[in-house]
């Protein structure tokens, strides 16, 4: 039972009804393909057989001819009283002319009673073929067909296997006798270009008497069953024989079988592929029920986290609210009361506790600006304002003005700056940052000389340098420098919390740009900075 449902589970997928569907659609034509193949080799390997058989019947014929001529040549010479006085010559001229005739013979009645050549054929002298029944039907056979016909093989009177030729000769419309020629065995076969076992390396053959058949008397020493496989067989009527052709090899099966086998084995390749095929888009399937599943989770869990920045950034906003205004109060009235108290006891205070007002006031004043920078700080990538064309030459003209009225000394060189598609407030920060460390940290008693330049543009994105001539940065601290609060020049006179730099990376990277710096001690710093164009 366990084995049946697991078959007809096999059945119900898809894939597998393809694959056997397609497997009999090709096993029926590669079936249909064998048949077609087996029947035209069948009948090229029998035209082979056939031409083989014309070909040898051919030759057959055309040592009859031969034969033919000569029993004439004998049979003329008999009808004109010539026998005695020509026999011999003409016999012997005929013979050296034919190489496929051993003997010529003139037979008076049914009584042999001349021979060419004598010399070995003295037995045949006398020999009356009325004695042998089948000499004797042989014999009339040809005086019914009035034509050469030959008898054979036969057992010769003078001696081995050979076939004998006769044709009846009429003096004054009576009958005469015969003219015959003698063909021995080994003649015959040369004649026809064959060995005595009748093979060749493609074929078989044997000829027999049609009485006989194939039980009966053969020419050839062979045993080849004639009565199956391609076979063809003709008739030879001047000897009432029949020819056998006979393929050794046939090769129609083989090929047949060969051709099957490889439609086979492809109908199975095919069909396998086309079930991996089919497969493929129900594994797909699988694949992206089981991805969007995992995705759906994922979604889940971005929300999730979304939700959580979410809340966590309004108690950012929160955070934030508090140290622009309830952390500010109380400096306020630090330095409101400090203040307060140096105009009011300035008569009472020494120096060293106005010296010590100072400093709490400054540094009421310095931890005010770092809560601001805090604030600006958490505030970057919230922009109010939309995006627009911003031509970053005015930018810095604007920038340039503020500066100059600090530092008139100090010179801003630009040139030829590109127009970019983004928010005006935090490109304008950027600049106005690294042209605020460049002046603030300028070297004493040098001008603060700040290039601006374009350095690289591709299709969406430029690469922008701002250079200055101030006191540099130490290879070391080159990656520090934009990290909260890393101040790394501490001279009373520079005022800052650490954070310009800090704000200003954050302001580049939310852009989806990024800033580097590269720098030397006493010659300056370059700071570069890529943003996209749109």
């Amino acid at each position: 039972m366990n084995l049946l449902r697991r078959i007809n589970k096999c059945l119900d997928y898809w894939p597998n009804q393809l694959a056997i569907i397609s497997f009999f659609i090709l096993l029926i034509i590669s079936i249909f393909l064998t048949y077609r193949i087996y029947n035209n080799e069948y009948a090229n390997e029998l035209i082979k057989v056939k031409e083989e058989s014309f070909k040898l019947k051919n030759q057959l014929e055309s040592t009859i001819n031969y034969s033919s001529n000569v029993v004439k040549v004998i049979s003329f010479i008999a009808e004109k009283n010539l026998e005695d006085q020509e026999f011999g010559a003409v016999a012997k001229s005929l013979i050296e002319k034919n190489r496929y005739i051993d003997a010529v013979q003139l037979v008076k009645g049914f009584k042999i009673v001349k021979t060419y050549p004598l010399n070995g054929n003295e037995k045949t002298i006398g020999y009356n073929l009325s004695t042998d029944s089948l000499h004797k039907k042989a014999a009339e056979d040809a005086i019914t067909k009035n034509k050469i016909f030959f008898e054979g093989p036969l057992q010769l009177i003078q001696g081995g296997m050979g076939i004998v030729g006769r044709e009846p000769i009429y003096k004054n419309g009576k009958f005469w006798g015969f003219s015959a020629v003698i063909i021995k065995t080994d003649t015959f076969l040369k004649a026809i270009h064959i060995n005595d076992f009748g093979t060749t390396s493609n074929f078989e053959y044997q000829i027999v008497q049609k009485n006989g058949g194939l039980n009966g008397p053969k020419f050839f020493k062979n045993d080849a069953d004639f009565n199956k496989g391609i076979i063809h067989k003709s008739f030879l009527p001047a000897g009432d024989w029949y020819l056998y052709v006979k393929l050794k090899e046939p090769k129609y099966l083989n090929r047949s079988i060969e051709f099957l086998i490889y439609g086979i084995v492809l109908s199975v390749i095919i069909a396998l592929y086309l079930r991996k095929l089919a497969e493929d888009p129900l594994k797909l399937e699988i694949l992206v029920d089981k991805k969007t599943a995992d995705l759906e989770k994922l979604n889940l869990e971005l929300e999730n986290r979304a939700n959580e920045l979410t809340k966590v950034n309004k108690e950012l906003e929160y955070f934030a609210y508090i140290i622009s205004h309830d952390l500010q109060e109380p400096l306020r009235m630090i330095t409101s009361f400090l203040t307060q108290l140096e105009k009011k006891y300035n008569d009472v205070i020494d120096e060293k506790g106005k010296k010590y007002i100072f400093f709490a006031v400054d540094g009421a004043k310095r931890m005010k600006n770092i809560i601001l920078d805090i604030l600006e700080f958490s505030r970057v990538g919230k922009y109010n304002d939309k995006k627009e064309s911003i031509d970053l030459n005015k930018i810095i003209q604007e920038i340039e003005i503020f500066y100059k009225m600090e530092n008139e000394k100090g010179k801003i060189n630009y040139e030829n700056l590109p127009t970019i598609h983004s928010f005006r407030s935090p490109i304008q920060q950027i600049f106005q940052n690294l042209i605020s460390n460049a002046f603030k940290y300028a070297k004493e008693n040098t001008t603060p000389i700040v290039n601006i330049k374009v350095v690289d543009e591709t299709e969406k994105t430029i690469t922008i340098a701002v250079e200055d001539n101030g006191i540099g940065i130490e290879n070391e601290y080159l990656e520090k420098i934009f990290i909260l609060f890393q101040r790394l020049h501490i001279r009373e006179e520079d005022k800052g919390s650490g954070m310009g730099l800090a704000i200003v990376k954050k302001i580049v990277e939310n852009l989806n740009g990024r800033i580097w710096v590269e720098s030397e001690i006493n010659i300056g710093s370059t700071f570069y900075f890529t943003l996209p164009k749109e």
